[in-house]
């Protein structure tokens, strides 16, 4: 079964970070950003992709394939919702980005914090955090 990695940079307070914001910048173009998994994913999911075509196409495929979607806008933050609320995701990325907003578009509600384990953390020099998580067995 193929696996599905969601990539999503969050704010302190839980919430998608602007798209102008300087540090998504660099998760964009530095090599330990979105860049890092684009190069070892097998298909790049988009928002326009059907969750039972998701669920069939993950069946269909071996262990060797991963499915990579990065959250980098309202639209593929509700889709990623969906990954999380039909249980698809078996590996999630947060880039915990050392700023506050307060309000805008909360993105950790749907995933189910109880179902992951923490298998790796690294803080960059820009005092992003990467936390990678994988589902408990």
């Amino acid at each position: 079964m193929a696996k599905v990695q969601i990539i999503m940079p969050v704010t302190l307070d839980g919430f998608l970070p602007d798209k102008n914001e300087e540090l998504m910048e660099w998760l964009r173009t530095d090599r330990n950003g979105f860049p890092y998994w684009e190069e070892r994913a097998t298909f790049n999911m988009y928002p326009h992709y059907g969750m039972l075509d998701l669920m069939d196409a993950k069946e269909r495929r071996d262990n060797n394939c991963t499915f990579f979607m990065k959250v980098q806008d309202e639209k593929s933050a509700e889709y990623a919702g969906g990954v999380f609320l039909f249980q698809l995701a078996d590996e999630l990325v947060i880039y915990l980005l050392p700023i506050s907003y307060k309000n805008g578009k909360n993105i950790t509600g749907k995933i189910q914090f109880g179902q992951w384990t923490l298998r790796e953390s690294k803080t960059f020099r820009n005092n992003i955090c990467r936390l990678v998580y994988c589902l408990k067995e």
